[in-house]
């Protein structure tokens, strides 16, 4: 019987718990925050608004549990820095200054309440900047705090780049929609298609350059890779890879 089943998983999740189990719980050794952070943004046909962020909280979740007693696993950051997605309607996009804001905040609050180990789980592209920046602010503004962030998918790129065939993949592709299958199948649509990318437009990326460009001048409908090839088989493969990478990271942490 997994801890989901006894109700027990309220004691990871911070927004099931009363102040007063908190303190208990960090009273009996809880000492990792785990902060899931993802975006609102377009996945093509293939995938919903939530699937940056439903991936990130499953993997939190699984996280959690899997470092129990441990960890606390806060609300998800569901908003990230999505502007190269904003010619697809609905995406919803941080400045960058805001983002790195509400996630210091973040770390600050728990931090008054006596927290010290943070780990962020990030589930979208767009964020790894920012968050490499968030590590080098803490460290120069709490040196008592250790802090580390990654991006799952990236943990486990090798089964990755053993697993998906498509020569351009990482957006709404087969990768990241078995992973969704597995953590959020709420977010995952039934009618999935390849991405329609706009060769062209890569050329110089290939080339090691990064040119600024959106998103809509890279694949006409949003997508990258072949989600139709996406399996809940693969997505377990990635994210149960990724988990075993980060809890050996964090048993010592």
């Amino acid at each position: 019987m997994s801890r989901e089943d006894t109700g027990e998983a309220r004691s990871l999740l911070l927004n099931r718990m009363s102040w007063q189990e908190v303190r208990q719980r960090k009273e009996e050794g809880m000492e990792i925050v785990l902060v899931p952070v993802g975006s609102t943004e377009q996945h093509g046909p293939n995938g919903t608004f939530g699937v940056d962020s439903g991936r990130a909280e499953g993997f939190v979740q699984r996280l959690a549990e899997r470092l129990y007693p441990r960890a606390l696993a806060v609300p998800t950051v569901a908003y990230g820095i999505s502007p190269h997605h904003m010619n697809f309607p609905g995406t919803i996009t941080l400045q960058p200054e805001t983002f790195l804001r509400v996630l210091e905040d973040i770390t600050d609050s728990m931090y008054q309440h006596g927290f010290r180990r943070f780990f962020y789980a990030n589930g979208h592209g767009g964020n790894r900047a920012a968050l490499t920046l968030l590590m080098g602010k803490l460290k120069a503004n709490y040196p008592d705090v250790r802090a580390a962030w990654a991006s799952f998918t990236s943990v486990a790129g090798d089964v990755v780049q053993e697993n998906v065939e498509s020569e351009v993949h990482g957006h709404a592709c087969e990768g990241e929609m078995s992973q969704a299958m597995y953590l959020a199948p709420w977010s995952v649509k039934h009618d999935r298609q390849p991405g329609k990318v706009r060769t062209e437009a890569l050329q110089a990326r290939r080339k090691g350059i990064n040119e600024a460009s959106t998103f809509d001048e890279i694949t006409k409908n949003g997508a990258l890779g072949d989600a139709s090839r996406a399996s809940w088989d693969l997505g377990e493969k990635i994210i149960e890879t990724g988990l075993d990478r980060v809890v050996e990271y964090l048993e010592e942490f």
